[in-house]
């Protein structure tokens, strides 16, 4: 008799058994649309899905990672973000050992990582439920915990603070030329990071399917100059509430910019309410400090980051030069 359930990549058309075992195993649920958006119309153009599939039962499972542009000592290569990984419970001993869900991960290595241009040099992620496994058989490596900044609202709200009188806030609906100028001038920030170019962050951010971001830029009142880029949003998350500040496009000597960006977010969490304001940077990269200056402190979680190599293999590089915000997962 034969195996009922093979293993292959995503073919189109897989959409709707895909969303179907997704929505068996997480909540809320997700929508046909959100799923389109976020692997068909990613900025990558590439849909990186291995899926199991039975011969009467369609799609059991599936090892997805969300493809992104990312910069590496000045060359752009793909990484993929592991997200919304599931096998239905009932088959999860299915095949050879340790079981699917680790040989469906292991065919989307041997096909989406390496050094090929359409292959990724390393993913990476959140895990909760799937550490232990992926750390005994799918090269799981801890970089670092995910410690957030925070500020806890006064009873009678953040007060105002005196800003520079050259800049000016607006918001956006969305990214355009200057945000890429913005960008540019920002890729010697670090080692490794996103491409937060308008492309991405219009896709990730204002054309979000489920979610709702704010744009707000920093500008010069003179010349009109794109001085810094923050995104805002509100989710249950640490807090029932929370107010974040879930991307941040500033550079990090450029204090008056952040003063200006984190001083507008303040009076939206009273505007709204929010109990907390929270950021996330990591610990070697300088705002980590600034933010801490301004007023916010450091608190712990249970969140950590891995990441699973194929051609950067140097964890402690990883470690050392990798900048990342919140907006590069899909948690907030």
């Amino acid at each position: 008799m034969g195996d009922p359930i093979t293993i292959r990549p995503y073919r189109p058309g897989d959409e709707a058994g895909i969303l179907a075992g997704h929505n068996q195993t997480f909540t809320p649920p997700r929508s046909l649309p959100h799923w389109s958006w976020k692997f068909r119309d990613n900025p990558t153009g590439q849909i990186h899905v291995m899926v199991a599939e039975h011969e009467q039962q369609g799609i059991v499972g599936a090892y997805v990672t969300l493809p992104v542009r990312v910069l590496a000592d000045g060359e752009q290569v793909l990484a993929g973000q592991c997200v919304d990984l599931f096998v239905l419970p009932e088959h999860r001993r299915h095949g050879k050992r340790p079981g699917l869900f680790v040989n469906l991960a292991l065919a989307h290595y041997e096909l989406w990582g390496g050094k090929a241009p359409h292959q990724n040099a390393f993913h990476y992620g959140w895990p909760i439920a799937t550490w232990r496994i992926g750390q005994k058989y799918l090269r799981y490596e801890i970089v670092r915990d995910w410690d957030f900044l925070f500020a806890e609202r006064p009873a009678g709200g953040f007060p105002p603070r005196a800003l520079p009188g050259e800049l000016e806030l607006r918001t956006a609906d969305r990214c355009g030329a200057d945000a890429d100028a913005l960008w540019s001038s920002l890729r010697g920030q670090s080692r490794l990071q996103i491409v937060r170019d308008a492309t991405y962050l219009n896709w990730r951010y204002a054309d979000a399917h489920d979610a709702t971001y704010e744009l707000v830029e920093c500008r010069e009142v003179r010349t009109g100059r794109l001085r810094g880029l923050a995104v805002l949003t509100r989710r249950d998350l640490l807090f029932p509430g929370t107010s974040f500040l879930v991307d941040w496009l500033v550079p990090a000597d450029d204090h008056d910019a952040t003063l200006c960006l984190i001083a507008h977010a303040e009076q939206r969490s009273n505007a709204t309410g929010s109990p907390v304001l929270a950021t996330l940077f990591q610990h070697l990269d300088p705002r980590f400090l600034h933010f801490q200056h301004r007023g916010f402190r450091v608190y712990g979680t249970g969140y950590f980051q891995v990441v699973i190599p194929f051609t950067l293999d140097d964890t402690q590089w990883f470690k050392d030069h990798w900048y990342h915000t919140l907006g590069d997962s899909d948690i907030v």
